[in-house]
């Protein structure tokens, strides 16, 4: 406490962040230990909860800071106190008499190790107190929760002569050996194992018929062998027509009949009783951007057809040619909403940026590291890599920066 600044309160029942003209002054410190997560997982998220020991005269906005110095016991003192660095997390007062507080310090605790705050009150005439550790199971909880790292993949081509297998294994040479591979077909798929043997590795695989011919049952004999014949030992993440929001736009098919296709392949795939097929819808994430004007639930054949539910999300090329990165919100918070709202898992099935205007690569591979670190703690199944020369511009992974981004990922 400010007033009384060689004054120990380390064994109070309570922990007060007050701010009283009377006066009266101070700052709550709480320090936790967190453990190293279970083997293979990343903390997803962590919460600071708290109990109010007193619900009269509270704090309409209590402020969290980091506090850099972790050396500080309970016989601190004011005086001697840790300086309070910046705020990481806010709390409303929901309604007068509340009994609890809680901060999100997600962004804060993203791995194992000690960390210390400092509960501040910004509020005039008011006080946040709560139940310190000494009130037993009323004290403070840093409640984390844990999550598997999504697996890292990647699209490409086969180049300079390849075989597709070939151009796997170059991929693998790239970033450390890929976790999930992804594979196209411009028409229907190859009879198994199809253009490559990824092993027991993750596919996500993408075909195209149209939609008219599968509900017409023109492709049903072909597609049943298919599904039957896929592994049962890897998992299989099958997309008819991923990205199909342009040609619906440009009249090749209606969304009613695109969704009528999937509903029926989605029955013929279940004939198979192979529970490692995974129907996989594969949208843009520019779809559920206001921006775009567009409507997901058009091209959504229903969570019956569909297992899981991906994207493909991309730093726009107009953004890059700018210079600038789009933030992990901006590009993934929308679809996260999306698959939250239909209980449906959340994959990655393209990720890319071309290299911005003025940048050496540095700035893209400090954007793939905060993308991944954003899919990591929001329990995305996979991220596949966009690694090609495509039409719009080289998105590929070869400079320094980019492809050694990729392989901590993936390693």
């Amino acid at each position: 406490m400010a007033e009384a600044p060689g004054t120990v309160y380390g064994t109070s029942a309570k922990l007060a962040a007050s701010n009283w003209s009377t006066p009266w002054h101070s700052v709550a410190y709480l320090k936790f230990s967190v453990p190293a997560p279970p083997a293979g997982q990343n903390i997803a998220s962590a919460r600071l909860e708290m109990l109010y020991q007193k619900t009269d005269q509270q704090a309409v906005v209590t402020e969290l800071r980091s506090v850099a110095d972790n050396s500080w016991t309970e016989s601190m003192t004011y005086s001697i106190r840790p300086a309070p660095g910046p705020v990481v997390a806010t709390a409303t007062l929901p309604a007068a008499g509340a009994t609890s507080i809680g901060f999100d310090v997600s962004a804060t605790v993203r791995t194992a190790g000690t960390y210390s705050f400092a509960m501040t009150n910004p509020s005039a005439e008011s006080a946040t107190v709560v139940h310190s550790r000494e009130a037993g199971d009323l004290g403070p909880r840093l409640i984390v929760s844990y999550t598997r790292p999504p697996l890292c993949g990647a699209s490409f081509a086969a180049e300079n002569g390849e075989t597709y297998q070939q151009a796997l294994a170059r991929e693998d040479s790239l970033f450390g050996g890929l976790k999930a591979v992804r594979v196209f077909y411009g028409g229907l798929p190859d009879p198994w194992p199809g253009k490559l043997n990824a092993g027991k590795r993750p596919m996500v695989i993408s075909f195209k018929a149209a939609p008219t011919a599968i509900v017409a049952g023109t492709h049903d004999a072909t597609m049943r062998a298919w599904f039957a014949a896929a592994p049962r030992d890897q998992d299989i993440y099958w997309t008819y027509y991923h990205e199909p929001e342009d040609n619906i736009r440009n009249g090749e098919f209606t969304a009613a009949e695109y969704r009528q296709a999937w509903s029926h392949l989605a029955a013929l795939a279940d004939e198979a009783a192979n529970p490692r097929l995974r129907a996989t819808l594969i949208l843009m994430g520019w779809t559920v951007d206001p921006a775009s004007g567009r409507d997901w639930h058009d091209y959504y054949p229903g969570n019956t057809a569909i297992d899981a539910l991906a994207w493909d999300v991309y730093n726009y090329d107009t953004t890059a040619a700018k210079g600038q990165y789009l933030t992990p919100s901006a590009l993934l918070d929308r679809t996260y909403a999306v698959n939250q709202a239909e209980n449906l898992p959340h994959g990655v099935a393209e990720l890319g940026s071309h290299i911005a205007a003025g940048d050496d690569g540095t700035r893209r591979a400090a954007w793939l590291d905060q993308m991944t670190a954003y899919l990591s703690r929001h329990g995305t199944l996979w991220a596949l890599y966009f690694d090609l020369d495509w039409s719009t511009g080289d998105y590929r992974l070869r400079d320094p920066a980019g492809r050694a981004a990729w392989t901590s990922f993936c390693t």
